[in-house]
């Protein structure tokens, strides 16, 4: 792939890797309450955390030629958020991530890139199996999620306290 060529693109979308020069539209999502509510243990991620996450996006795309990647509305050029499989250190298993602007809310734009993905991904990798984890508490997330063909797993309460349903789709 040429630098900031895309992965691919949908309808509305273009999907590509982060680069550094991305630091500034990254950080602003990552700094933005509403956005980060569900993410994670909520805290919003200070400038040097979201360069640290650019520069391991690189080592996974390098590693694996895919992991978190920059979504941005093909009309506009705008950067809305971001969408990815990853595989945390923690966890034994791949999931889908994603995160965007809430002026990109309520548009079917999770959907759109989350739908891509995973076919981009289950077409370049030997995944047989994605989970999405999310907040029990956040309906519009468990919404992409069924609107993707995921289905409900199981429910836990994580360390922090919080309900998380597990969703997961299968290769077809």
């Amino acid at each position: 792939m040429t630098p900031k060529q895309p992965l691919f693109t949908t309808e509305r979308l273009l999907v590509r890797h982060f680069y550094p020069s991305d630091l500034n539209d990254f950080a602003a999502l990552c700094a933005d309450e509403k956005v980060m509510r569900y993410m994670g243990d909520g805290t919003l991620l200070p400038r040097a955390e979201v360069a640290r996450w650019i520069d391991i996006c690189q080592e996974k795309y390098a590693r694996r030629g895919y992991g978190t990647s920059a979504v941005f509305e093909k009309e506009s050029g705008s950067f809305i958020g971001y969408c990815g499989v990853v595989r945390a250190p923690d966890r034994d298993f791949d999931e889908l991530v994603y995160a965007y602007h809430v002026a990109s809310w309520g548009q079917g734009y999770a959907t759109e890139a989350g739908r891509a993905m995973l076919r981009y991904v289950f077409a370049h990798s030997n995944l047989d199996r994605i989970y999405a984890t999310i907040a029990a508490a956040n309906s519009a997330s468990i919404h992409v999620a069924q609107k993707l063909g995921m289905h409900f797993e199981k429910q836990v309460i994580d360390e922090e306290g919080m309900v998380v349903d597990y969703y997961v789709v299968e290769r077809s």
